[in-house]
């Protein structure tokens, strides 16, 4: 049991559906339903009940969501509170969180802008899912954040600037047997490697497959980081996909090919979100992706 499967009972309880849990989670409905599954099995009873065309918590679902919102609640102090036991006082802060692939697209630039405002400052780039993102910037332990924007998703209290359309594609090593593939049907049977989370906004191999009414694809292995994530994928028969193609400038000099596939991946927006009022360090770190947004 893991508490990632807590807090999406917590959100179905909340929400009065899988699907609406998912789409406020920012992961697949399907991601919702084998967290539940899950939570059945190593429980051993029921969460939901028929109830006509819906399913209704039972009083089993209903207090291990009021328990798994109390863990939640005293889980999210200890990051500041850490931050605050540990952290020089008066040195300068910025605390960004981004996605995989944000983090190499807008690290350096983040970095080279930070430093002219604060050549002694601290900078702390972390990753999490966006709606994980979302909530500490709401909480104040997070003054940016750069993820894909969650289908369907429409914040309360957050400022957002988009900074580009993905426009995914599929990687495989040179040589692979199915390295000449024309479409997704071909592929369909691969074994895939993905980049942060399963379910997440971003893991474009997941939707295509669920918008196409197929099985999940098989995902073998899942990596932190895109650099691990090629270094695999030039060295194994899994495919990956990439969302942009700066992470993937030669293609052959890393030992990779592009599949030329007909049909295109689900694209999604990466965005920059803050909170209302932004400082004006941040207001200079948000000018600086807005010129790089349109260039």
């Amino acid at each position: 049991m893991y508490l990632k499967h807590l807090q999406y009972l917590e959100l179905v309880v909340q929400h009065g559906s899988q699907s609406a849990a998912a789409r406020a989670a920012g992961v697949s409905q399907s991601a919702i339903a084998q967290a539940m599954q899950a939570l059945e099995r190593h429980w051993g009873c029921v969460l939901f009940e028929p109830a006509g065309r819906r399913k209704r918590p039972t009083p089993a679902a209903l207090e291990a969501a009021r328990r798994a919102a109390e863990l939640r609640r005293g889980a999210e102090l200890l990051p500041r509170a850490w931050e605050e036991a540990v952290s020089a006082p008066g040195v300068p802060r910025l605390r960004v969180g981004m996605a995989p692939a944000a983090a190499l697209l807008y690290a350096p630039a983040i970095e080279q802008q930070w430093r002219q405002l604060e050549p002694d400052g601290l900078l702390r780039i972390v990753s999490s899912p966006a709606q994980a993102q979302f909530a500490a910037l709401e909480r104040g332990e997070l003054e940016l954040a750069i993820v894909p924007r969650p289908r369907g998703w429409h914040g309360s209290g957050l400022q957002s600037r988009l900074l580009h359309t993905s426009v995914p594609f599929v990687v495989a090593r040179q040589g692979h047997p199915l390295a000449g593939s024309e479409s997704l049907e071909h592929i369909a049977q691969a074994g895939w490697a993905v980049a942060g989370r399963v379910g997440t906004a971003g893991n474009t191999i997941e939707e295509a497959h669920r918008v196409r009414g197929w099985p999940p694809p098989r995902v073998l292995l899942q990596c932190a980081d895109y650099g691990a994530l090629l270094n695999v994928v030039a060295r194994s028969d899994l495919l990956c996909t990439l969302p942009h193609p700066a992470l993937l400038p030669d293609p052959p000099s890393a030992g990779l090919v592009r599949l030329p596939l007909r049909e295109g991946l689900p694209r999604y927006e990466v965005c920059a979100f803050w909170c209302a009022r932004p400082s004006p360090a941040l207001k200079a770190l948000l000018a600086v992706l807005g010129k790089l947004a349109e260039g």
